[in-house]
């Protein structure tokens, strides 16, 4: 006997607040196969509520009345945001830290598929989300008459989208953020013109509403992963020059306006392979439009399933830029190994459950169980302090091992001690001391982003301990 939709609903919206929970209190607790992909955890967990409360709220939803076109959705999605991230190795506007180490094909698999769990959920979270709020009738009656635009308005708006986009690509240092939303303008007419899923459509049936639900979208998501990713000790940092003094968790506030541009653009891009893969078929419930998406016919199902294979070689293609090039990874995951205990201090600490670098920095911060792995490893409160120190440093703003010794070599070993320098005078010491070694020479903007950060320049928010 199936279940009825507000069942299904009730179950979803339970597992995403026991997911949501559980991960706080792995985050909480440092529990490590919790906390380091914590961002996973808690987008998919937002997932599952928002869109248990669409199926409560209508009886139906993206995941289950639409779920046979779900796993095509997070394919595209993770295609999608690989396009972004070839672009970003020529905008250098994020890397990411605390990154697994790859020691063996199975900590390669592993990687991969977090990549793949994380990037599906760019298309499907600010769906789910545009969904909700038409479910909770969210500017249902923002609409107007019917508008009948001329046939070179679609031109002249690709036009706009190639300048933007070319723009960004050419003068990335100042322009980069023309490329959110410069998709929509380059494919959504291509898709009016082709009978697709069209913001071009939505504005000539006046259905601002679902504009402005979609533009909300893209804002409540890029709160939602920022807020979380910026707790998370797996994660990325943003470095928009000259937008870097005035942050809100580590995204510079008004790079949040970038995200209503990528609703639009997820839009877009779906609508295209959609027309182009699937015959037209909408991740949106037909009520929630103001037209009718007309079914086209689509292509055999063997060029889907053909197509499949070349988002593999697509995102191999983009993995091995990445690692090639090198500085999108600001560092990997540190792990006590990189911190400078002795083995009886690592011993001591393993017996008393501490086996990460953050759960060190929490045991430190109780008096009991300070004192217990004082006595346990007999270290004085000067060795201790020293070891808190270079914790703290390894693990603030994903400076990571490696950044953190090459620090200590020039005389840097607390995170107060940056707040001494100026990003430039450090950046030319690291330099000097990475160019001795052979070694790669650290981004000057991640360098700006520890110096900042520890000084609390324009930071709204930061960690004491973590940034």
């Amino acid at each position: 006997m199936s279940k009825s939709p507000r069942t299904v609903g009730l179950w979803f919206i339970s597992a995403g607040a026991v997911i949501i929970a559980g991960s706080v209190w792995g985050l909480a607790r440092d529990v490590g196969w919790i906390a380091q992909p914590f961002y996973a955890w808690i987008w998919w967990g937002y997932i599952l509520l928002l869109d248990g409360y669409c199926v409560v709220r209508r009886g139906h939803s993206m995941l289950t009345t639409r779920g046979r076109i779900v796993p095509l959705i997070a394919v595209w999605s993770v295609s999608f945001w690989f396009f972004f991230e070839i672009l970003n190795l020529r905008f250098q506007n994020w890397y990411y830290v605390g990154v697994p180490r790859i020691q063996s094909p199975a900590h390669v698999a592993r990687s991969m598929a977090f990549v793949f769990i994380c990037f599906s959920t760019v298309f499907i979270g600010i769906f789910v989300t545009a969904e909700a709020l038409a479910a909770a009738g969210v500017w249902r009656n923002l609409c107007s008459r019917r508008l009948a635009l001329p046939g070179w308005v679609g031109y002249a708006t690709q036009g706009l989208g190639a300048v933007m986009a070319l723009a960004a690509v050419c003068f990335p240092y100042y322009l980069a953020p023309l490329i959110w939303g410069s998709f929509t303008f380059l494919i959504d007419p291509w898709n009016h013109r082709r009978g697709a899923r069209s913001i071009l459509r939505d504005v000539e049936h006046g259905d601002w509403g679902a504009i402005a639900r979609l533009l909300l979208a893209g804002l409540i998501c890029g709160f939602f992963w920022e807020s979380m990713n910026f707790f998370a000790p797996q994660k990325w940092i943003y470095t928009v020059r000259g937008l870097e003094d005035f942050k809100l968790f580590e995204m510079p506030l008004l790079g949040f306006l970038g995200f209503p541009g990528l609703a639009l653009d997820c839009v877009a891009a779906f609508a295209l392979a959609s027309s182009w893969f699937i015959g037209n078929r909408t991740w949106e419930h037909p009520a929630d439009l103001s037209y009718e998406v007309l079914p086209t016919r689509a292509p055999r199902r063997a060029v889907l399933v053909l197509s499949m294979p070349l988002h593999g070689l697509f995102w191999l293609l983009a993995l091995g830029l990445y690692l090639v090039v090198g500085s999108t990874f600001g560092s990997v995951e540190v792990l006590l190994n990189d911190l400078s205990l002795t083995e009886r201090e690592r011993a001591v600490l393993n017996d008393m459950g501490i086996t990460r670098p953050r759960q060190l920095l929490a045991a430190t911060r109780e008096g009991n169980t300070r004192a217990v792995l004082q006595r346990g490893a007999s270290i004085d409160d000067e060795r201790l302090s020293r070891i808190v120190k270079e914790t703290q440093l390894f693990t603030f703003k994903g400076i990571g091992a490696h950044h953190g010794r090459a620090l200590q070599r020039i005389g840097v070993s607390t995170v107060r001690d940056l707040a001494e320098y100026e990003p430039e005078t450090l950046h030319r010491a690291l330099a000097r001391d990475a160019l001795s070694r052979g070694r790669r020479v650290p981004r000057l903007d991640m360098v700006r982003v520890w110096v900042m950060a520890s000084q609390d320049r324009g930071i709204v928010l930061r960690l004491a301990d973590q940034g």
